[in-house]
């Protein structure tokens, strides 16, 4: 189809919209939930197993039993389960762990609420109610699943760490292994810690930054103070970085002065945008910003700078005439390093070129070192006031040293919760089980009146109570180490006899925190997915 005053230019012709209206109750959303929750269920507890995710036009594929990387990998067309996924995904921002549990559970308790011949307004206060009775329960002294967290006890922290860091399949670690990365992951923590100033009782956490090396045995990783920086330009036989300028006098003699910029240095700042510039030679507008920024760098040489760090890019020609005043120059460094090199110096981050530098907006290192780690070149920047620590993390596959980081990751955000609110939950399924145990002897007193306050039948409270815990029950299932065939009833009294007898000392610990917000943000999302009626679809 032509068009005719255009007869270059060819329309496609229209096509009519496909709209489709489902409900819950609909077989096709049924079953997209079905599968939905056995891909979570099969990555779930010590029986988990690894998923490898690739898109029906190839490309790359993707190994992890993590949900956040599960869900990020994963194309989800269905409205509904978006839903539920950012849901998840809101959970896991804020504390990197425990996106399984939320997404297992409500997916649970949608499917269960959907097959039960109640109303769904009934089902939404029957849910919030029995969160409610969970919360008060996990929330007072009375509760025999939870443990204080005494941070001089060694023991107590590897038991937190390890049940995050021996989940996870895709890392592929052995059990001595596991042990030795748990150690690090706990050690760079307790090292990344600072009393903070003499004034303060306030402890000030550090940065952690992660070193990926493929190909290693995991038994290779270790710690290193301060940051590590990848030089691939610096070859590995060059066995020390040229000589660096220090400052020669007063309090920092023998430091090294540090100027850092989170802007572009190479010309193209975008403080020049606006300005008008009124040539009085042949030198162009991208020369007259190459001439203001070596002005300021030549500024900062003569205040003895030792090292220049950038975020962006340096002009070649500023990069040469550093080298020349025996100022190091590293450029590109990502946002991830610049707040690693910012922390470690304690310097201010500079973003203009228009204001004047003063003494307190530089920062200071002890030693800029040149180090070969297994055949890579990096930069070591150390300070001897800072609390930045690098872990170097090895594992003999790429997939596995990449799941490896992220699980370390996870570790250190929930030992921070931790640290705010030092209680844990035991793992391996005991909490669920402690609450379903708990649940089902206080439901009775719930039946009379949260019935009369929805105005539902004693029932019809009773199924939707009954459904909340099997939810509950199958995820403790899934957790436990029991055998798989072990019945309910028997695995809730190994939990209660364990639990009486204080045999939990080598078990793994859940974060306090983490847990008490997947179960409130895992009832919000199945209650406000059971308060949609119908979704609709449009296909093109």
């Amino acid at each position: 189809m032509r068009m005719a005053d255009n007869p270059g230019i060819t329309v496609a012709p229209s096509q009519q919209s496909t709209v489709s209206i489902q409900t819950l109750n609909d077989p096709e959303f049924l079953h997209i939930l079905q599968l939905f929750k056995d891909i979570i269920a099969s990555c779930y507890g010590p029986r988990g197993r690894i998923k490898v995710i690739q898109n029906s036009s190839g490309g790359n594929v993707t190994m992890s039993s993590l949900s956040s990387v599960l869900l990020d990998s994963l194309s989800i067309s269905n409205p509904i389960l978006e839903l539920v996924k950012s849901g998840v995904q809101s959970h896991l921002s804020r504390f990197n762990d425990g996106g399984l549990f939320v997404a297992l559970l409500v997916s649970t308790l949608v499917e269960k609420c959907v097959q039960l011949e109640v109303p769904r307004t009934v089902c939404i206060g029957v849910n919030t109610n029995m969160l409610r009775l969970a919360l008060d329960y996990l929330e007072s002294d009375k509760c025999d699943c939870k443990v204080k967290i005494n941070f001089s006890d060694s023991k107590e922290m590897m038991n937190l760490v390890t049940g995050i860091i021996g989940s996870k399949p895709a890392c592929c670690l052995l059990p001595r292994e596991k042990d030795i990365i748990s150690s690090l992951v706990l050690q760079a923590f307790l090292t990344s810690l600072s009393s903070g100033s003499k004034d303060s009782d306030q402890a000030i956490i550090g940065i952690i930054q992660y070193i990926k090396i493929e190909g290693r045995p995991v038994t290779d990783s270790h710690l290193m103070s301060g940051v590590l920086f990848e030089v691939p330009h610096l070859p590995t036989y060059k066995c020390c970085v040229s000589e660096l300028r220090r400052c020669n006098a007063g309090p920092n003699q023998g430091l090294v002065k540090v100027a850092v910029y989170n802007i572009s240095l190479s010309g193209d700042s975008d403080e020049f945008v606006e300005v008008q510039y009124q040539s009085v030679s042949d030198m162009s507008s991208s020369d007259m910003v190459v001439h203001k920024i070596t002005n300021v760098v030549e500024d900062l040489v003569k205040q003895g700078i030792g090292m220049l760090a950038c975020q962006k890019v340096i002009h070649p020609s500023i990069k040469k005439y550093c080298r020349q005043h025996n100022v190091l120059v590293l450029d590109r460094l990502s946002l991830t390093h610049i707040k690693a090199v910012q922390q470690v110096t304690g310097a201010r981050l500079l973003s203009t070129l228009h204001t004047s530098i003063s003494e307190t907006d530089f920062g200071y290192l002890s030693n800029v070192s040149h180090k070969v780690i297994f055949g890579k070149s990096f930069l070591h920047m150390e300070s001897l006031t800072s609390n930045v620590i690098t872990m170097v993390i090895c594992n003999r596959t790429e997939q596995s040293v990449q799941e490896l980081k992220r699980v370390c990751e996870n570790a250190d955000v929930i030992l921070r919760h931790s640290l705010v609110n030092p209680v844990a939950l035991f793992g391996s399924g005991i909490t669920e089980s402690s609450l379903v145990n708990h649940l089902r002897k206080q439901m009775s007193a719930l039946v009379s009146p949260v019935s009369q306050e929805l105005h539902c039948k004693e029932s019809q409270f009773i199924a939707v109570a009954n459904a909340f815990i099997e939810c509950l029950q199958t995820i403790a299932t899934l957790a436990s180490p029991m055998t798989q065939n072990t019945d309910d009833m028997e695995l809730e009294e190994d939990c209660q006899l364990r639990l009486e007898c204080n045999k939990l000392t080598d078990t793994p610990l859940d974060c306090y925190t983490m847990k008490i917000n997947a179960l409130k943000v895992s009832i919000e999302i199945s209650n406000v997915v059971l308060q949609i009626n119908n979704f609709i679809h449009d296909k093109n």
